[in-house]
């Protein structure tokens, strides 16, 4: 099944809304015509109206319209980076899926799905968004029964277990801008991911060292996390401060003192890579992969944990933890 054209413009809004003449409108095929439907003027109230017809519609949603709600009350819920990928799975889910509705969706379906685009770690994803989607359509009434994506058994890749060796690092960070190198040092001191980096500021800093909510989980944890001082990241983070612009809001940030978007971080850890690359660097990894080297390196898996702000040790062990486990033999 096939939707309309991809959107060249105006792309932050949700599936079948347009702008026009000053108004936005919701267009839906009815009786293969274009049906348009005004909503309002401004964009916060034309959202509301949306939610209240697509609400009003829920037992009869096609997965499209669905997807519309799901924009709406579950998108703008999840950090930035999930958002983007979130967005961008239900949309190669909707040229699918998209004129039927969701109680229609088998197992059969989804397995068909996941064989026929692929079983590629991609796919995987796309049928993750798919059973989010669906968990959803339970909760509004549009889907009565299991989520037809539960107890697939999809084969699993293997876990990454790329560790980034003390040579790697010293390497990587020569090859690094010193607002980078900063960023480098923020992840491996403090086991802080990108995202957590790029929303620093200098209100989180306090005499017994930082203090923040993690992007990823505020809405679902908004507990306060500490990444008490060391001599290591009280150096690393005057560093930062002595750089240009000095008079700002973000730890790390572009020259013009505002934070990175998630684009423009990643454009510039991959510069670094392919610098790196150059100068001896034998196989790339992820930024993501410093956070890893943090807890990798931790004395023990509850240190580890209470860095990276998990609330289960295993979960830090068993992801995170990337050297050999070190067994003494029987005496």
């Amino acid at each position: 099944m096939t939707m309309g054209r991809t959107r060249t413009r105006d792309k932050h809004l949700p599936q079948g809304v347009h702008l026009k003449h000053g108004a936005y409108y919701l267009v839906r095929m009815d009786g293969g015509k274009k049906r348009w439907t005004r909503l309002a003027r401004e964009y916060p109230e034309a959202l509301a109206q949306l939610s209240r017809l697509v609400e009003s519609a829920a037992p009869s949603l096609t997965v499209s319209a669905l997807i519309a709600r799901y924009e709406l009350e579950v998108l703008p819920s999840l950090a930035a980076r999930h958002r983007r990928n979130r967005a961008a799975d239900l949309r190669r889910i909707a040229k699918v899926f998209g004129k039927m509705p969701p109680r229609t969706i088998t197992p059969g379906a989804v397995t068909s799905y996941w064989r026929r685009a692929g079983q590629t770690e991609g796919v995987r994803h796309e049928i993750s968004a798919l059973s989010a989607l669906l968990t959803f359509g339970r909760q509004i009434g549009a889907l009565d029964g299991q989520n037809p994506c539960f107890a697939l058994r999809l084969p699993r890749p293997p876990r990454r277990r790329r560790y980034v060796t003390d040579e790697e690092l010293a390497l990587v960070r020569s090859c690094a801008p010193p607002m980078m190198r900063g960023a480098i040092d923020l992840a491996v001191l403090a086991g802080m991911d990108g995202a957590t980096i790029r929303a620093l500021e200098r209100r989180h800093m306090t005499d017994r060292g930082f203090e923040f909510m993690r992007p990823k989980t505020e809405h679902t944890d908004p507990a306060m996390q500490v990444i008490e001082w060391s001599p290591a990241l009280r150096t690393a983070v005057d560093q930062l401060l002595r750089l240009r612009p000095q008079v700002r809001q973000y730890i790390v940030c572009r020259r013009d003192g505002h934070p990175y978007s998630l684009d423009g971080f990643q454009t510039q850890w991959q510069r670094v890579m392919r610098k790196a690359i150059k100068q001896g660097l034998g196989q790339r990894f992820r930024f993501h992969d410093l956070r890893a080297k943090s807890a990798s390196d931790a004395e023990s898996d509850q240190e580890a944990a209470d860095r990276l702000n998990h609330a289960d040790p295993a979960l830090t062990r068993r992801v995170y933890r990337r050297l050999p486990r070190v067994a003494k033999p029987l005496k």
